[in-house]
């Protein structure tokens, strides 16, 4: 499989996270909405297989990566200094790209990349379509700052460059994750698929998406983040009386690994996590090697 890179717009604010699992999901969707539901099912036949064909990543501030978890150290006797460095490393969240790949393309980035504002709505019955009473709560919309609204997403695939490209334009083409229906998570694809080749050789692997452990991938050293996901179906199946999927826990984008056996992705397709056994949930993510 080849690991291509294409670059994405963000042209309004976002309400959903720019997370792999749920980028594949609308992959998913675009798929269904233009060649039909008996190409969703082969699609999804082929990504419970040992070689899925598509697997996304996370999209990063363009030229970065999701920063590596480092290595747990000993610290000992801190002084305020130290903490204060301590502090702060924790914060940035993506490196440059430029020390992974082997087209020296990538830029320094240590600071936020979104401005956050609440918005307040109105509860809305779902069976009547009223507003109920003034019961109000609020929404965090996402703003990129300005100079950072390209973002670089990573695509493990056994499809040409022309399909990869097809498929994500499809993808975005409706907008993005919550309120997509009011104008947010408007993306455009500004470029066309390239093949990227990683730049590093070894064992020690870092993950591009969030992911869960498959038993028949033996890897060490499992180093990350985790976080709970609770996700709810969209389009065709947004009016199923049971409208969110089985809660699960996944490793975050940024884990680090060891695999004596070379790795292209880590992970596996979630299955049987609705009452529609349709619905699957990405359970993989592309990885590249690190120092």
């Amino acid at each position: 499989m080849n690991l291509y890179r294409i670059n994405i717009k963000l042209k309004s604010s976002l309400v959903t996270l720019l997370k792999g699992d749920t980028i594949w999901g609308h992959f998913v969707w675009g798929i269904a909405n233009h060649e039909g539901d008996e190409a969703v099912d082969k699609f999804l036949e082929e990504c419970k297989t040992e070689n899925p064909p598509l697997i996304v990543s996370s999209a990063f501030p363009q030229g970065t990566i999701c920063k590596p978890i480092p290595d747990v150290k000993e610290h000992g006797d801190l002084s305020i200094e130290k903490y204060s460095e301590i502090k702060k490393d924790k914060k940035i969240k993506f490196v440059n790209a430029r020390d992974f790949f082997a087209d020296n393309k990538g830029i320094g980035l240590d600071e936020k990349v979104f401005e956050t504002q609440n918005i307040m709505h109105n509860s809305v019955n779902r069976f009547t379509n009223t507003v109920e009473g003034q019961n109000l709560y609020s929404v965090e919309e996402m703003w990129a700052k300005n100079g950072k609204e390209f973002f670089d997403l990573y695509i493990l695939s056994s499809y040409s460059a022309e399909r990869v490209s097809q498929l994500t334009n499809w993808a975005f083409e409706n907008g993005f994750g919550a309120d997509s229906s009011v104008g947010k998570g408007n993306i455009e694809v500004v470029s066309e698929a390239e093949i990227v080749e990683p730049s590093i050789k070894g064992k020690k692997y870092v993950a591009l998406a969030p992911f869960v452990l498959d038993d028949n991938q033996q890897i060490q050293n499992l180093c990350s983040d985790t976080f709970i996901r609770s996700g709810k179906i969209g389009g065709a199946f947004s009016s199923s009386l049971s409208p969110y999927k089985k809660t699960v826990i996944l490793f975050d984008e940024g884990a680090v690994f060891e695999s004596e056996k070379p790795l292209q992705f880590v992970g596996k397709i979630l299955t049987n996590i609705h009452t529609d056994k349709r619905i699957c949930q990405s359970g993989f993510a592309p990885v590249i090697p690190i120092e």
